[in-house]
């Protein structure tokens, strides 16, 4: 294996002399990498170019690990064999055991929802696949949501077993490429596209933006709703403004540090609230030797009150929540009304 590396990056690096020297001899200037006839450039250039080829090396060896554990579990002859349900191109109403859809369409067998089906009509974003994310992805996924989105950066690790559906075993792999391996097994009709990324990054933004712009089914039009699920102010505001930009329905979900309450809230641009009359703004930051804590049942209850808000919200039903609170210790959910800062116009031709 290290020998390998050390081919690649001899590889690398004699490519990019070669098109450095190429673009100089055009050009008629020097090679940042030293004169004319190929000698080596400074030392921190080399540095710098063995350290982006070991980041190249680790998140290579990480999509190895997921391949590998992928085959493994289809070609596995110890354990239970994993089953992949045939796609079905429309939600059937048939009540047979063998419809993943009928307990769904009940729905509008009962008169709650007129039309369920639209579900596979629209596309969701969820930023942040942790506690409460995770969550919420799964119950989309076995609602039958056309397509999900995924963004989030972070890699799985023993800490987060206490509260989200990743196995031991798939420690180091990245949140995103285990939550798709895992919801297209439950659902393989809904759509999933994964974005391994940092939203807060300003060489990310204008990605992510672009990437909820055409992350409709089509992939031409924009998503329907942005799901916040994160810690992150930053991470916050940046959905809050890419949602003000391409006026979209941003959705939040916070748990609060001590595991013992949360909110969401849905935001529309020029007609609700924003993020300034979130409850929680500011949480724990990240740091050796401490962290904040975190129970299953507090993440899943605020998940999924997300989730049922989401469908209400798309399929028309029922009372949407604009803001929802939940306290643990208490056992009290209080519900409130949230109107636009009078300093924030909507921009002409708005139409929510």
């Amino acid at each position: 294996q290290n020998q390998v590396k050390d081919r690649w990056r001899l590889g690398f690096l004699h490519g990019r002399h070669a098109r450095a020297r190429s673009q100089a001899s055009e050009s008629g200037k020097p090679t940042p990498f030293g004169s004319m006839d190929g000698a080596v450039g400074p030392a921190h250039d080399i540095k710098v170019t063995t350290s982006d080829l070991r980041n190249q090396v680790g998140r290579i060896q990480n999509q190895v690990k997921e391949i590998q554990e992928v085959v493994r579990m289809y070609s596995s002859t110890t354990g239970p064999r994993r089953v992949r349900r045939q796609k079905m191109d429309t939600m059937s109403s048939e009540v047979v055991d063998t419809n993943p859809y009928s307990r769904l369409m009940a729905l509008k067998s009962m008169g709650v929802v007129k039309n369920y089906e639209r579900i596979r009509d629209f596309s969701v974003a969820i930023v942040g696949i942790g506690g409460v994310g995770v969550g919420v992805c799964e119950m989309l996924t076995r609602c039958g949501v056309g397509k999900v989105l995924i963004y989030d950066y972070d890699t799985i690790e023993l800490a987060n077993m206490n509260r989200m559906f990743y196995r031991p075993e798939q420690a180091g792999w990245n949140k995103t490429m285990a939550a798709r391996h895992y919801c297209s097994e439950l659902c393989p009709d809904t759509l999933f596209e994964v974005h391994n990324m940092d939203v807060t990054l300003d060489e990310n933004r204008a990605k992510f933006k672009d990437t909820i712009a055409h992350g409709g089914i089509d992939k031409k039009s924009p998503v329907n709703l942005i799901l916040g699920c994160v810690d992150n102010w930053n991470a916050r505001q940046v959905m809050e403004a890419v949602c003000e930009e391409l006026q979209l329905p941003f959705m939040d979900a916070v748990v609060t540090d001590d595991a013992m309450s949360g909110h969401i809230q849905l935001i529309v641009p020029g007609r609700t609230g924003g993020l300034e009359a979130a409850p929680v703004k500011q949480q724990m930051e990240k740091r050796p030797g401490v962290c904040a804590a975190s129970l299953p049942t507090t993440d899943s209850i605020i998940a999924g009150l997300m989730a049922q808000n989401v469908l209400k919200y798309l399929l028309g039903f029922g009372e949407v929540a604009f803001m929802l609170s939940y306290n643990a210790v208490t056992n009290d959910f209080q519900t409130r009304m949230t109107y636009p800062d009078p300093r924030k116009q909507p921009p002409a031709g708005d139409k929510y």
